[in-house]
């Protein structure tokens, strides 16, 4: 199941509890993936399909989601997940009254929808980066990356001067919605959106995908449609 499919599924959850729900786009959600709503209620979600992986959500990702409660005037905000939370998060969710809902994403769709676009987060991921596990990318200078596990949640990468790291795939996701949406992407842009210090990583990664290529004058990726 893809990280939009568990989406999906927790929509689903919420129509059989009587609510309205739809899936936010993937630009400006503020860390809101789901929107429910039933009557006066009005429920911001974040999904967090964690079960295959070693992440567990964290305190930053339940303060997120508080303010984008109070950002869309929601009532209520709940995580659904089939992770679990770290100790200082699920204390954080209490003090901010956050609920936890458990979802397992096991259980297939009732309703399955058309995947017939091949130029989505999901299908990229899908189809050109998670096969590059286990594969070594080269840069121009001859450095490279050796890419040791690529999940929905993140990739595990060993540098040629033997240091290993994770990216995150929340910065994968959004310069990739940036890309499809606008066309471009520069390493200051990632830089400024990601404390991680992985720009050129992801750049690396990401220009592996056959319609995406990297630019020198400034360094980055267009994506050529």
């Amino acid at each position: 199941m893809t990280p939009k499919q568990f989406e999906e599924l927790v929509c689903e959850h919420f129509c059989n509890k009587g609510y309205k729900a739809e899936a936010t786009s993937y630009s400006n959600d503020y860390g809101v993936d789901v929107f429910a709503s039933k009557g006066k209620e009005k429920v911001a979600v974040q999904a967090k399909m964690y079960g295959g992986g070693s992440r567990k959500i964290n305190r930053q990702m339940v303060m997120e989601l508080h303010g984008a409660k109070d950002y869309f005037d929601c009532s209520k905000a709940i995580i659904a997940t089939d992770g679990v939370l770290l100790a200082d998060a699920k204390e954080v969710a209490d003090k901010l009254k956050i609920e936890i809902l458990n979802i397992d994403s096991s259980v297939p769709l009732t309703t399955k929808k058309p995947t017939s676009n091949d130029k989505t987060f999901d299908s990229i991921w899908e189809k050109y980066i998670i096969p590059l596990q286990g594969k070594t990318l080269t840069r121009d200078n001859g450095e490279t990356n050796e890419i040791v596990k690529v999940n929905w949640s993140e990739i595990e990468r060993l540098t040629s001067n033997g240091n290993k790291g994770k990216i995150k795939v929340e910065i994968f996701k959004q310069a990739i919605n940036k890309l499809l949406a606008d066309g471009s992407i520069t390493r200051d842009y990632i830089n400024q959106n990601y404390v991680g210090r992985a720009s050129s990583g992801v750049i690396l990664i990401l220009s592996q995908v056959p319609f995406f290529h990297l630019t020198d004058k400034p360094t980055g990726l267009i994506y050529y449609k």
